[in-house]
């Protein structure tokens, strides 16, 4: 996730031609093409003012299930010209992640998925604007994004109704459901609206890794047949795991395998604080939902050092060190699975939403 460096300038990093076919409601995923990237999974999203011509494709957005709403760089040349939602005063949030905060602006955007375009709130992520004292005591720390990556696009569930809204400066403090920063996914017409599934990613190596894999985003969950249900509470499932049980997710956002295993040494460099240098294999990790479905994950870990000295960005066995957790991230996804997340279409915060999906 975002390190808690100042922002640079806008990544550079193009769209690359895809190797995939998408259907009428997928979009390419590929590997982030912004320098330092690794086990990056972006898409490339045309964004609009709304109703005007003005509009701007955006590549290296990251896919994420394990966060929820699009959030853009306020690098962008398109951020400055998005219209701010208001109410009682301009509308800012304050969202935390893992490593620290995203403030900025709520503004309102056109965003274009597949064939379908819908007008949806969405957040500028801009540390160069004080974020109120509030925040930063809830989160310590602002987390940047660039030059990783130009946005996020959470897709873990319909709304981000978890967010800290401010009004005016003013806050934080309840404001409309409508102006809430929200999953672009869940405003699309029906079957589309109701989860997203990530496939068609390559094995890879796990000692090599690769120079950069491709998959597909699909919108909608009906279009792949014999996929079973993790329930979550709020997006968090349990994992059985190096004989502990601990609070465990899906997370594509995330570059590593982070779980809890004081045994697998941990890296000395500076440049690879947050990584395993040892080496662990045959790992195993029993994920089992509310609703008592399991799936067994099978995974290895590998020397961080060892894997970023092949000169490739794609790695199913980089891990790091977290405490009390399990989070299955990009690398989960370079085993051979079809991963998604679900939701109820018809009701935002129903017991039917942020459930993960999976197949072979």
């Amino acid at each position: 996730m975002p390190s808690s460096s100042p922002p640079e300038a806008v990544c550079t990093g193009g769209t690359p031609p895809s190797t995939q076919t998408p259907a009428s409601n997928q979009i390419a995923v590929y590997q982030s093409t912004c320098q330092g990237a690794v086990n990056t999974p972006v898409v490339t999203l045309t964004i609009c003012v709304p109703n005007t011509s003005t509009c701007e494709d955006v590549p290296n957005i990251l896919v994420d299930i394990g966060s929820t709403g699009l959030r853009l760089s306020h690098t962008l040349s398109i951020a400055s010209e998005l219209p701010q939602e208001s109410e009682n005063g301009p509308v800012t949030e304050c969202y935390g992640f893992v490593s620290g905060y995203n403030y900025g602006p709520v503004v309102k955007a056109t965003v274009t998925l597949a064939q379908q375009t819908v007008n949806v709130p969405v957040q500028i992520s801009d540390s160069q604007i004080p974020a109120p004292s509030s925040c930063v005591a809830m989160f310590n720390s602002s987390a940047p994004f660039e030059p990783t990556f130009n946005g996020i696009l959470g897709l873990l569930f319909p709304q981000d109704d978890d967010g800290f809204y401010y009004e005016g400066g003013s806050g934080p403090t309840t404001i409309s459901t409508t102006l809430m920063v929200q999953n672009p996914v869940f405003l699309l017409e029906p079957p589309e609206n109701n989860g997203v599934l990530l496939s068609n990613f390559p094995t890879v190596s796990p000692t090599q890794g690769a120079l950069s894999v491709s998959g597909l985003l699909t919108f909608g969950t009906g279009s792949i047949s014999g996929l079973s249900e993790l329930d979550t509470s709020n997006g968090i499932i349990t994992a059985k795991y190096n004989e502990s049980s601990l609070k465990a997710y899906f997370d594509s956002g995330s570059n590593g395998f982070f779980i809890d295993n004081p045994t697998i040494p941990t890296c000395s460099s500076s440049s690879l604080t947050g990584f395993f240098c040892g080496t662990a294999n045959k790992q195993s990790a029993e994920l089992t939902g509310t609703n008592g479905t399991s799936l067994t994950l099978n995974f290895s870990i590998e020397s961080a050092q060892t894997l970023f000295f092949t000169g490739n960005q794609d790695f199913s066995s980089l891990g790091g060190p977290m405490p009390g957790y399990f989070d299955a991230g990009f690398p989960a996804f370079l085993y051979g699975f079809t991963i998604g997340v679900g939701w109820d279409p018809t009701t935002v915060n129903s017991t039917d939403e942020g459930y993960f999906l999976y197949g072979n």
